[in-house]
């Protein structure tokens, strides 16, 4: 993954960056025994059905669960670490790639004085339907930060893929936060797939891939038909081709 594959995502002109086998399978083998049973697995607040190790940024409603998520930031990176000693962090690896490659290097997100976490790992269970949506850092963010953000990317590591289903569908339309919500209706999340129409493109991975695609597209994943789907999940901050990307989860 190079500093043009990047900005081809942050332009538009690629809707998505896929790197086969980015996890080393050794690695792959040795976490995914962990991870389908793990007891630190919990569920997303404000979607039940999902289940996740660590905490999400996006989970983030008021100054109590700013604070949780920063005060748990350096735990829940060991965490992810420890699960797959001996061998390196895929979200570790990831850190670095993105220090080499881009040449304003890259670094974990701080808001207010307090760094982010990085590496959530997120489980989709059999039959569990991850719906059209979009994901923005601003909807969770202190307006202050907000406000610097020129562009918002998402890296997923796969770690599990069902062998049925669990297919990435990608839509290439960026709505403004308006537009979404009027496309959402009454749901509290997510947009229904007939208000939308057929995605441009459909994507399924295979267990150790890596891909790099623009979050704030219409993005959804079909229901898995068998095992769960496991991903290591990061979003980077563009701020411009002179600024450090920004990291977190």
């Amino acid at each position: 993954m190079s500093q043009e594959d990047i900005l081809s995502v942050v332009e538009g002109t690629t809707l998505a960056v896929h790197v086969p086998g980015f996890v080393h399978p050794e690695a792959l083998a040795s976490a995914r025994r962990q991870l389908f049973d793990h007891p630190d697995r919990g569920s997303l607040s404000q979607a039940a059905e999902f289940k996740r190790i660590g905490f999400a940024y996006s989970e983030i409603s008021d100054s109590a669960s700013r604070d949780r998520y920063h005060a748990e930031a350096r735990t829940n990176i060991q965490r992810m670490r420890d699960l797959f000693a001996p061998y390196a962090s895929p979200s570790d690896v990831l850190r670095l790639l993105l220090e080499e490659t881009w040449a304003a290097g890259a670094g974990l997100m701080h808001v207010e004085g307090r760094k982010a976490f990085i590496g959530i790992c997120r489980y989709q269970d059999k039959n569990v339907d991850l719906n059209p949506h979009t994901d923005a850092l601003e909807r969770n963010l202190p307006a202050e930060h907000a406000r610097r953000l020129v562009a918002q990317l998402s890296v997923n590591i796969y770690i599990n893929i069902p062998r049925t289903g669990g297919e990435l569908e990608l839509w290439g339309a960026e709505p403004g936060e308006d537009a979404y919500r009027h496309l959402m209706g009454g749901r509290t999340w997510g947009i229904d797939r007939e208000k939308i129409g057929p995605p441009v493109e459909v994507v399924k991975p295979a267990p150790g891939d890596l891909l790099l695609l623009n979050p704030r597209q219409i993005h959804a994943v079909r229901p898995s038909g068998d095992e769960p789907r496991i991903t290591l999940g990061h979003f980077l901050g563009y701020y411009g081709t002179d600024r450090p990307l920004e990291l977190w989860s």
